[in-house]
């Protein structure tokens, strides 16, 4: 199996020049942790999660920019890599959610824990007993 067969294809995602307070609502309201962040022709420049959003509450969320708080050095995974490789990644850094990109850092999609967990439950009701 690999990345591209249990991806996210429609990631929700952020632009650097959205706030912190906007990114947090979104977060509550969708009930999501980790939001990959890109520019203008969808390439990757960072991921928000919500441990850098509690990192920066003491400061004014309504004027702190994504880009302020986004991790800008991010490990992606490539859809064509062995879903084992990138699960290994996750559990090795204890990542909840990885960035799936192609070479020239489009986002493609998001491998997130919650994902892992559909699959394994459609793997496990579609097994004959």
């Amino acid at each position: 199996m690999l990345v591209k067969d249990v991806m996210n294809l429609n990631p929700y995602l952020l632009h650097e020049e959205d706030t912190i307070l906007y990114a947090s609502k979104f977060m509550k309201e969708e009930r999501i942790r980790n939001l990959p962040v890109v520019d203008k022709e969808n390439k990757l420049i960072g991921l928000l999660t919500l441990r850098e959003i509690i990192e920066t509450i003491y400061k004014n969320p309504d004027k702190i920019l994504v880009k302020d708080s986004m991790i800008k050095i991010v490990e992606t995974v490539d859809p064509d890599m062995p879903l084992k490789n990138a699960i290994n990644v996750m559990i090795e850094n204890k990542y909840g959610a990885l960035p799936v990109i192609r070479k020239d850092k489009t986002l493609v999609g998001m491998i997130t824990e919650q994902y892992l967990l559909k699959t394994l439950y459609k793997l496990e009701t579609t097994q004959k007993i």
